[in-house]
Parts: C-alpha cells; structure tokens; sequence
C-alpha cells in the first residue's frame, strides 16, 4: 500500500502507517469486569495535570515525514511513563519506526510505512530509549532526514524502558477499548483519516499552547467518506461522543494537540488498537545480551576482541531479556555474543537479497557497508601497535548453507574467535535456507511406509530383501522432484547474489565495499582469503569472479567437501585461476575419501554422504560429478567408453576432462580415491584426503567423520588459519584451535 499525502491547510503529512495483517497469535485484550465512568479521565484530573503534561512538551511533531507508527506510539510510552513519574524522560519515536520496519509483516525495504504490530514488536525485541539518543529532528520546512544515527548506548538505556504486555482489541468493540482506556490509560491505535482531520491552526495564527479544562472544549473531527490514507495515534481517554486523539501533528493541531474521534468515524474507519502496559524497569547486566556484552565476558580481555566494532542486531523470542552466562567449563576462548556474530555476517534471502539484520543503520546497504567495510577496518586501525598484523587479512566464510541462521550464528560464534586471536579478521554469509531441514522432511514426508522414527536399524529389520543400495535408490528417485527443486533453488539464490537486481544483492555489496577497503587502505595492506564449506563453494565461486572482476586478486582459497559440480568449477574458480586472480598452489579442496562418503548418511536414511545424494538425484545429470568428491579427481573414475560402466553421465565427460587437465596438468593421479593413499606428495599439498573415521570437534568430542562435520574439526581449521597465515604444517597458532562444539 503507498504512501499518500494529505493536504492540512497547507500544511502537507505523509500518511503511511499499514493496517496490521491477520495474525491467529495475537493475544485478544478481554475486559475485566467493571462499571466505566461517563468519561474518562475526569474533567477535575484534565485541569490539575494537563497544563504540566503540555508545558513538557508531551505533544510531539512528526512533520510532513511520515514516521506515524513511531510517533503515535512514542505518545502512548510517554503518556504512561508520564503517569509513573512526571519526571520520566520522553522516548524516541525514531527508534520505535526505524524498528517498526525492520519488525513488519513486510519482507524488504523498498516500501513506505509500517504497521501498529511492527512498532510493538520492535518495542518488545528492545525496550525503547530516550529521545535524545536516537533522535528525529524536524527542519523548520517540517521536512526531516531519513535516517539519523543513534548514540552508542542507545541499546543499554532501551532497556530501561521495556514492554509489559500488549494485547490486540477488537476494534469493532467500542465498550472493550473504553474498558482498555480505563484499565491502561492509553491506546495505541490506526484508522484511515480524511478532510475532517485538517483541523490545523491556519499559518500565522499562532498563539501560546493552552490547556483546556474540559473535554467538552475539545473540537470533534468531522466524519467524512473521503479516506485519504492510514494514520497511527494515541487514544488517552473517551467521552460519550467518541474517543480523544493524541495527535503527532504539533499543538496547533485540534485544541493544543487533541480533538474527539467519534464512534462512528471509529467504527467506520479503524483500523487497529493495542492496548499496553509498561514492563519493569530491570538491570540488564546480567540478564541481556541485548545491550550490551554482559557482566559474564567481562573477564575477555583480547586487543583483537576489544577492537570490534559493537552492533545490535534483530531479536528472535519472546522476550527482551535472555539468559548469556558464560560457560566456565568451556575450553579455549569465550564464545562470541550473538550481537557480535550479526557484526560478522552478511545474512543472504531469497534470491540473494540481504537479510536486515543490524537495527542501528538506516538499511541493508549501509549494513553491508559497516560489517564489511567499516568494522574491518576500524578494528584494524584500533589494534595496538604489539598486536597489529602487516596486513589486515580477512577470511571470508561461506557456510554450507543447508542449516538455519541460528545454527550459522552458533557456529559463528564459536568459529570466529579463533580468527580473530590469530589476527584473522572473519567476514561470514549466512544462507537463510534451512535446506538440510527440508530435505529431511522431504525424505520422511516422501516415504513414511520405509522410514520411521526408528531409523536404519528398524527399516533393516522390516524389509530384510532389500540392500543398502536399494534403500538409497529408493530414497533418491522418491525425492528426486522435491529435493532437487530445493537444491536447485539454492543454487539459483546463489547466483542471484551475484547479479545486479532492483534491491541490494548480498555478494555484489560484498564486492564492491571490499574494493573500497583495499583502495582505500592500498593494495599491499589487505589480503582476501576466501574459505567455503559444501554449498558454501557456490558463494564462493560467484564473489571470486566478483572481486576478480573488481581487480581484487585472492590470496588463498579453501573449499571443504565443496558441493558444487565440476562444470560450475570450471566457469568460475578455473577462470580466475587460468586469469591470474588466484595462483593454483593457493587453491586448496579438503574432502573426505570415496571409503568415508560411503560410510556417511543423511538423516540416517539415506546410507551415504549428501554430495552422494545430490549427485545422483538432486544435480541436473544423474551421476553429476561433484568438485568435493575425490572419485571426480581419480583418474580411475574417468573412463567415459562405455556408457553402461561409467562412473559418471556420459554428458559430463568434457567438463570432467577440461577440470581435471586443468587442475593436474598433463599427469592425473589414479588409485586414490578410495582412502587418498597414493596420492603425490605434491598435490596432497593442496588436495587434502580426509579419511580418518572420526572428526575431532576438541573438548575431547569425536563425531563419525561426516560431510557436516569439515568445519567442527579442529585440525581441519586449524589447518585452512596456518595456510592463511603461510605458516608451516604442525606450526603452533597464537591461540590453538581447541574446541568447536556449538
């Protein structure tokens, strides 16, 4: 729904404010029973307090902007703050919209307004702040800026301020949101306004801010059938005529600032009402990662962890405060915020749009500017002098994207500070996809009569006649529509990252902020290092054609069990190779032997590793050969005479040929494949064979070696931070990498 604006005697608001969408989880406000007075608050209350309330300044001005989600409900906070304590300090309504939308219904940026919802969840994700820390300064034209910064410790005095509980009235029951007024004092509401609005004191006609005594001096808003567009206020009281408006349009607005919305008008144009209490006011030091790092990291003291740069990212929850003690017990260093990890990453959504993330920056771009840009170089420049690498090298991280965000921000925070304590700066890109979630419960929803919730034992037992290998074959022509639409999804959300679109693409910001870091900082100063796990290796070979093509060269490469197909290998990671953007002895590939990804499952339904799946029901040729898979490499497995004995597709010969000259040379290694024995010294330099049968996560935690597991073994990480940092094999790192349990 756009925007529109309405003409108030020649004064011009924006109107903007979207009515809130069905939601079966909002909690419906029920009345108490009670007699209602006639009206509400009492003539006598009106002529002792509103002459104070008015002289603070309690009316707000929004100006022409439209910002009426934040305003009208800054009004409802500071009227029941007011209430508490006369003293109490006004909020930021700037906080409350910029939230607002970051918290809607509405996926994006690229639309005007927000909703009454949007601004109550951002109210409840973060408290609100005072005014003057994140404030919205109107110009004397009423115009105002897009987006104005707030202070540093905007997030520590929200806090202070938080919600209680908000339940949705029915806005049709008039005696239910007169009960609400009486029970909460105030509603925060939206309705579609019209000429009967325009109420504003002619320019030129300006006169000293009065109090009125009785409601009855209130002007009433004059029904009219022509709605201009949606507006959100504040109702603090109701007579028999109708509701009284709090309005964000100044004091010259109705009478100081006031006037009466009669029922009718109400019913007829209403849109939504909330009713508010306000939450307690508790230290948030020990209780809330939200505002800051808690009193539990307070014993990390790292040069490299005290220069990053402080962010407040998006909550998940129910509630402000969450439990962040750390775990004493816990070898190696503390584990990151989850603050912290948002600082670190590009979160990438459908079609490779940015996720908005961060809260204090005006939208994705400028979010992508201060991870990406901003935050490496600032904590570059903060590293004392006896810390402070010749180059500032930045690792960037491409997950496996089959997990959810949280389970990426949980890895990040327990990745990253092994970086960073060896003078690695992470950048991370965190899919939004869930994939391995789906392609579970494409499995289990597919075939519900072959496996239960008893897994591979019990389906042995059931269906005794049946191989391994026929069970496989089952799985993967059962799901191949299904887990092949997703795969390919994936892969289109990739390559859309890397296009220019009509909203921000997560790879192409990357990209282009990186380019301003190193021309900015020189060329000698910044090193780019790229590391991509499983599906992770589709980012990757995109941004490495990116920067490529930005005349950023890369310093090392590292894939872990890269999912991506030989053909995709060539048109990306073998072109910037062959074009001098990354040197073959830096491009490493760390995957398991062909006797471990036989030995490996999905879900426990499927019998071997997932590249195994993907390859041979997900890609677009049955029996795809995957970069991760070392059969793709063997020289044993490339025999293409006989269709009917082939390793792989028939139609993948040239790609299969054209990678491995490439990556070989004139002599391909055969024989290896099976358990990596056999492989040249040479090229086990960077092709790395993992073959042992468990994965150490440190801690003591051993795994069965597993496609999922590259990025939890600790001599694997440790491995991709000394090829970083060109240190010898076995050579000791700063600090150890001892423990990747998350």
């Amino acid at each position: 729904m756009p925007a529109s604006r309405f003409s108030l005697d020649q004064t011009i608001i924006t109107l903007d404010a979207r009515p809130d969408r069905l939601d079966l989880r909002d909690r419906l406000f029920t009345p108490r029973i009670q007699s209602l007075p006639p009206s509400w608050p009492a003539d006598k209350d009106i002529a002792a307090e509103l002459s104070g309330y008015l002289a603070r300044d309690m009316v707000l001005f929004q100006g022409s902007e439209g910002a009426c989600t934040g305003f009208g409900l800054a009004a409802v906070v500071n009227f029941l703050l007011w209430r508490r304590d006369r003293a109490s300090t006004k909020t930021s309504p700037r906080q409350l919209y910029h939230l607002a939308k970051l918290y809607d219904e509405w996926p994006g940026e690229d639309y005007s307004g927000s909703s009454c919802r949007g601004a109550l969840k951002g109210w409840h994700k973060h408290g609100v702040c005072a005014q003057e820390l994140w404030p919205y300064t109107v110009k004397p034209d009423g115009s105002a800026p897009a987006f104005e910064a707030p202070a540093e410790n905007w997030a520590a005095d929200a806090v202070t301020r938080p919600l209680g509980v908000y339940y949705r009235v029915e806005k049709d029951d008039v005696t239910a949101m007169m009960a609400a007024l009486y029970e909460a004092g105030a509603l925060y509401v939206s309705a579609n306004v019209h000429q009967g609005w325009a109420l504003m004191r002619p320019k030129g006609r300006k006169s000293p801010v009065a109090a009125f005594e009785s409601m009855s001096q209130l002007p009433v808003i004059k029904c009219s059938a022509n709605n201009q567009g949606g507006h959100a206020f504040a109702l603090i009281g109701y007579t028999s005529q109708g509701f009284i408006v709090q309005n964000s349009w100044s004091t010259d607005w109705g009478f100081s600032g006031f006037a009466i919305l009669t029922f009718e008008d109400w019913l007829a144009n209403g849109t939504d009402a909330w009713t508010v209490a306000l939450g307690v006011p508790i230290e948030h030091g020990g209780l809330s990662q939200n505002s800051r790092t808690s009193r539990a990291w307070a014993d990390v003291q790292s040069p490299f962890r005290n220069a990053l740069t402080s962010s407040i990212a998006k909550r998940e929850g129910f509630s402000l405060f969450t439990a962040s003690t750390r775990d004493s017990e816990r070898k190696g260093p503390a584990l990151l915020t989850k603050d912290q990890a948002y600082g670190l990453t590009i979160v990438m959504e459908n079609n490779g749009s940015i996720g908005p993330r961060l809260t204090d920056v005006e939208n994705v771009r400028a979010g992508v500017k201060r991870i990406v840009y901003e935050a490496p170089r600032t904590w570059f420049e903060k590293l004392p002098a006896s810390s402070k690498p010749a180059v500032l090298r930045i690792a960037i991280v491409a997950h496996g994207g089959l997990n959810s965000e949280q389970d990426s921000i949980n890895r990040i925070c327990a990745m990253a500070p092994y970086f960073l304590e060896n003078g690695i700066y992470p950048l991370f890109v965190t899919w939004r996809t869930g994939a391995l979630e789906t392609l579970a419960d494409i499995i289990q929803d597919t075939l519900p009569g072959v496996f239960d919730a008893g897994g591979v034992s019990d389906v042995l037992k059931l269906i005794k006649d049946k191989t391994v290998e026929g069970l496989d074959r089952t799985v993967e022509l059962a799901t191949k529509k299904l887990g092949g639409d997703q795969w390919s999804q994936m892969k289109q959300n990739a390559e859309a990252a890397a296009v220019t679109g009509f909203t921000p693409r997560g790879l192409v910001e990357m990209a282009d902020n990186l380019k301003k870091l190193v021309d900015d900082l020189g060329p000698k100063k910044v090193e780019l290092h790229l590391i991509g796990h499983s599906a992770g290796s589709l980012i990757n070979g995109h941004l490495i054609r990116l920067l490529w093509a930005r005349t950023l060269p890369t310093e090392t490469s590292t894939l872990m069990a890269p999912a991506c197909t030989l053909d995709f290998a060539n048109q990306t990671y073998r072109k910037v190779i062959e074009d001098g953007g990354l040197k073959r002895k830096d491009f490493h590939i760390y995957l398991m032997s062909d006797q471990r990804e036989q030995t490996d499952n999905v879900i426990g339904a499927y019998h071997k590793s997932l590249l195994y799946l993907v390859s041979r029901a997900y890609e677009e040729l049955q029996r795809m050969p995957l970069l991760g898979m070392a059969s793709s490499l063997d020289g044993n497995c490339q025999n293409f005479s006989d269709p009917d004995l082939a390793v792989w597709n028939i139609a993948a010969r040239n790609m299969t040929e054209q990678w491995n000259r490439f990556y070989w040379g004139n002599s391909i290694p055969s024989g290896f494949a099976t358990t990596g024995r056999g492989l040249p010294d040479a090229f086990a330099q960077t092709l790395h064979i993992f073959n042992e049968p468990k994965m150490n996560y440190g801690a003591g935690v051993k795994a069965d070696t597993s496609h999922g597991g590259f990025d939890n073994d600790i001599n694997i990480i440790t491995s991709v931070l000394l090829t970083i940092l060109r240190l010898a094999p076995g050579a000791r790192l700063a600090q150890p990498v001892v423990n990747l349990n998350y």
